[in-house]
């Protein structure tokens, strides 16, 4: 269906039934009630002395949770077991299969052979992942819908006393039980596939195996130590990264603020420094991604290069096989995932204890009120038929349907106008390099392989001891050399790769910056929240995501393509079966890609809750009693089913997909062996293609999750794209500059003007004809802000003329640019704004003044006193500055950083009713004998604030209707009373 069309949650195939969460939560219930039951039976029979020592061991185990997970869950958690078992011993039989088939190809039977063993690896891997994935998820919801129902049962004190008020961390330890399922499997499946492995590779090296091992050992603690430092690194990225986000937060908060004052050059100075650092933490972080690459692609080869060379160095007259090449490398591959990921489990098993012990004491806590909790078939029953239905109202504003429709467009729209903005952010020569180096690590991956099978051919035509002895040692360096330079390949592919992605990310930050911060003042078509979505989520996905996806894609694909043109070289009747497989392939992945990119869009974008939020509110709010928490409950478990309703969709396309992909790489193994059948070659190049056939699984498999991975990334760089087409204000810089002392005198001339609305609540401007003189001190009025609100945007041109002209000191302000405007007018706003950081940047921010000058502003501000009491305010800086002042003071400094721009015409908005008395009056003193050359406008709603002005000018809807002096204006009419 997804492939055919759009899809819906209702298109969504359904596990079990319509109720599924609600009947897993009932049953775990049931078994955790039985847990308790029988708990309270073993302490009845106790001495009340041992029943609270006995209770307390148990609830801190964590068992009696546990034990009701696997009550819950046993005939499913059984056949992941058996599943796991089946597909490690199918593993081993597909190599041991076709290493048999090496030794004879007497007949087509072993042709057969090998593509059922691997049809049956595939199918038993296949089943396992997928349920191993659905118990994991199943696990999850039940959990969390137990959390739901305990924490609404719970009074608020009860609420705060169980620390279950951050639910994120909460339901994060409900996700670590749930991948115990997993974790508990790998415990013994680990150590059994490393001594099975270990096994073989004795039958085929002997004790020569012994260095390989121990090389990968090594390799442990060295992991261990990277990962160490990269966790370092990225709480150290987070700590600078929440910085970055409260500075973007200040911006859109303040963004009014920061447009008037024309200071964005200066904010846009502090996110690109924040953002450098972050950077910078991002550059280390992707240098330590080469010890990865190094891992997965060198080590392998580095044990099985010295297994090899020990073996073969030993005895002269060890002569290495194809067979032992094939065997040894397939199952040195096959042994370093189970045997690094051995010392992991203890920690992650540590963890999920932790987890359980935690989530058992809060399903124990008790609660006084849990008494008056209706259960759910009593609740319902009063409940009104509809009400059920309804989310409460925190969900509803929490999930707006505008950001699923933003998001749904995105989606739809495609992704190539997002690939093309990335490409180009990343920079064509690190496109080509970058592309070049992967395309070198694969050719001389497979000129290793090569190098082994010439080696296998030609031992068989020396003769002699000291020809096989030259041509051995020959053939170990050219190997050796070989690594060499595959390990230089793949640091050098780390760091284009960092290199080009970091340049893609300070590329897309600094445009998405820039735009923004050329937004209009009143920009009605963006929502603050896409904007701090754009800048935290999007952006790390772009960071983190971003280059991991294409790692991972270019490596499966360079990977599939090299192999395939090998197999051909060495087979060449094989490359007429290979534009049938080709089609076959994207034919599978145009059904998988169109299907699971909507589905994975579903689970990016939920419409359920992921969080306690709703459950938090439900439980503080005073007057929620138990009809209103039974809501809350059943919108929680519907959400949760969706949620899971989701998840399994996204496993079974996945497991469709894995299942496919491995079925064409059992037929291109199964053509290798019937080419190979017909044309016997040399056994050399029966290995290597034997190899190349092989190894072809894990990255067809690889390539359509990148694929998607990546497709699914590009909707955050769509989002970039969506900001640079929104209209953008005026210029910054213009060609026309005013002289450097405008204005002069602070005459303002309006001039038939008329405006837009700049915004729902403000009126446009009509008809405004009037002349304010130089040093006038003018009283603006009116009933509502809007219109006050109004002049502000046509003086700071937040909005354009429509038509006519506002001219000051006789220079049409429509000429000059944003930048040079604003700078020269300042405006004391209703709300003072004061920004984090430096107090003296709050102040002089382009550091214009000498610190004599500012601390004068602060003494005739009656600040300087204050200042001083506060530890090096000016030099220091200080995050939230406007904590240390109070309402009126940051008013006044305000009026500090006014008096140091010495502007000719200044704006005064009419205070908040918090500023006390007598503050309000030093800022009218100040006015009056620092400004006393100066234009200024008093904006106010309040008539009797402007008596003491020269002239009343009085708006109403967007209309001059007065304007004159105060006394003539007052008799003439009420409505400069009103």
């Amino acid at each position: 269906m997804g492939h055919r069309g759009p899809l819906h949650l209702s298109d969504l195939f359904q596990l079990y039934n319509e109720d599924s969460v609600h009947t897993l939560c009932s049953v775990f219930e049931h078994e955790w009630e039985k847990q308790q039951n029988y708990s309270e039976r073993s302490d009845l029979e106790e001495d009340s002395g041992r029943e609270s020592l006995l209770l307390s061991r148990k609830t801190n185990a964590g068992y009696s949770l546990l034990y009701a997970i696997w009550m819950t869950f046993h005939p499913a958690l059984v056949k992941v077991v058996l599943l796991r078992l089946s597909t490690d011993l199918f593993s081993i039989l597909g190599i041991l299969t076709l290493r048999q088939a090496v030794f004879d190809w007497a007949g087509y039977t072993y042709s057969l052979a090998v593509l059922g063993a691997v049809c049956c690896s595939a199918v038993s891997q296949h089943h396992f992942e997928k349920h191993s994935r659905i118990i994991t998820a199943n696990t999850q919801a039940v959990l969390s819908g137990a959390l739901y129902r305990k924490t609404l049962s719970l009074s608020h004190s009860s609420w705060q006393q169980s620390n279950t008020t951050q639910g994120t961390d909460v339901l994060g330890e409900v996700e670590c039980v749930a991948e115990l399922v997993v974790t508990l499997t790998c415990l013994w499946s680990c150590p059994l596939r490393v001594a099975l492995y270990l096994g073989l590779l004795w039958g085929e090296l002997g004790p020569g195996v012994l260095v390989g091992v121990v090389l990968l050992l090594v390799l442990i603690p060295v992991n261990s130590a990277v990962q160490h430092k990269a966790k370092q690194l990225r709480r150290s990225q987070q700590i600078i990264r929440e910085r970055s986000e409260q500075l973007i937060k200040e911006m859109l908060h303040k963004y009014q603020a920061l447009k008037l004052l024309a200071w964005e050059s200066w904010f846009h100075q502090r996110v690109t420094e924040s953002r450098a650092r972050e950077l910078e933490m991002l550059r280390i972080l992707g240098y330590l991604t080469a010890f990865s690459m190094l891992d997965s692609v060198c080590m392998p080869f580095l044990a099985g290069f010295s297994s090899l060379g020990v073996f073969v160095l030993v005895d002269d007259g060890n002569v290495l096989t194809p067979s032992q090449i094939f065997t040894s490398l397939c199952f040195f591959r096959l042994l370093r995932p189970p045997l690094l990921a051995l010392p992991g489990l203890l920690c992650v098993l540590k963890q999920a204890q932790q987890s359980l012990c935690h989530l058992e004491k809060v399903f124990l806590t008790e609660d006084l009120g849990t008494s008056q909790l209706v259960t759910a078939k009593g609740a319902t029953e009063d409940i009104p038929p509809d009400s059920s239905q309804q989310p409460c109202d925190r969900c509803k504003d929490k999930h707006s349907n505008s950001d699923e429709k933003r998001d749904h467009y995105l989606f739809h729209k495609g992704s190539g106008e997002a690939r093309r903005l990335y490409l180009r952010a990343f920079g064509w020569h690190w496109v080509s390099v970058t592309l070049l180096v992967y395309l070198s690590v694969c050719a001389v991956s497979l000129a290793q392989d090569a190098i082994l099978s010439m080696w296998t051919g030609e031992a068989k035509e020396v003769q002699g001891l000291e020809g096989w002895r030259e041509l051995r040692n020959s053939r170990l360096s050219a190997y050796a050399l070989l690594g060499l330079l595959q390990a230089l390949l793949v640091c050098c592919a780390a760091y284009c790769l960092t290199c080009g992605s970091l340049r893609a990310s300070h590329t897309l930050h600094s445009e998405l910056l820039s735009d923004v911060l050329h937004l209009p003042v009143h920009s009605q078509k963006i929502d603050a929240r896409w904007l701090l979505q754009a800048f935290t989520q999007d952006m790390q996905v772009v960071d983190e995501e971003l280059p991991k996806h294409l790692h991972s894609w270019l490596k499966s694909l360079l990977d599939t393509l090299s192999t395939i043109t090998l197999i051909s070289f060495i087979m060449p009747v094989f490359s007429l079966a290979v534009c049938p497989l080709i089609i076959l392939f994207f034919r599978i992945q145009s059904h998988f890609s169109s299907a699971h990119m909507q589905i994975r869009h579903m689970e990016a974008n939920p419409v359920s809750v992921t969080s306690l939020e709703c459950v938090t509110h439900c439980v503080e709010a005073p007057l929620s009693g138990p009809k209103h928490r039974e809501v809350c409950l059943t919108h929680c478990l519907q959400a949760l089913h969706q949620n899971l309703l989701v998840k399994y969709n996204k496993i079974i396309s996945e497991s469709w997909a894995a299942l496919r992909f491995d079925g064409v790489a059992g037929i291109v193994l199964f053509l290798v062996s019937l080419i190979l059948l017909e044309t016997q070659p040399g056994s050399g190049l029966v290995a290597l293609a034997l190899i190349c056939a092989f190894n072809i699984k894990e990255a067809l498999r690889r390539y359509p999750q990148a694929t998607s991975d990546i497709s699914i990334d590009m909707l955050s760089v769509q989002r970039f794209c969506e900001f640079a087409k929104v209209e953008k204000e005026a210029a910054w810089t213009v060609t026309y500059r005013p002289p450097f002392d405008w204005p002069q005198h602070g005459e303002v001339k309006f001039r038939n003007y008329e405006s837009e609305a700049s915004s729902n609540c403000t009126p446009a401007l009509r008809g405004i004809n009037l002349t304010i003189l130089k040093g006038e001190k003018i009283g603006v009025v009116s009933r509502g802000k809007a219109d006050t609100d109004g002049l502000v945007s046509c003086l700071f041109r937040s909005v354009e003329a429509r038509s006519g002209a506002v001219l000051i000191d006789d220079v049409n302000i429509a000429r000059m640019s944003l930048h040079d405007l604003r700078s020269r007018l300042q405006i004391i706003s209703q709300v003072p704004v004061l920004f984090s950081g430096h107090l003296r940047a709050n102040l002089d921010p382009f550091a214009q003044h000498t610190d004599v000058q500012v601390w004068l502003a602060l003494e005739l501000c009656h600040l300087k006193e204050r200042v001083r009491q506060l530890p090096a305010q000016l030099l220091h800086p200080v995050q939230r500055t406007s904590l240390a002042f109070s309402f009126g003071q940051r008013r006044l400094l305000c009026l500090a950083r006014a008096l140091l721009a010495r502007v000719k015409i200044l704006l005064v908005e009419e205070a908040l009713p918090c500023v006390d008395v007598e503050t309000e009056g030093l800022v009218r003193q100040l006015i009056h004998t620092e400004f006393k050359d100066c234009t200024v406008l008093w904006l106010t709603q309040n008539p009797l604030t402007l008596i003491h002005t020269d002239r009343v000018l009085v708006l109403n809807k967007g209309q001059a209707v007065k304007y004159d002096i105060p006394s003539t204006v007052l008799q003439q009419g009420p409505l400069f009373s009103q």
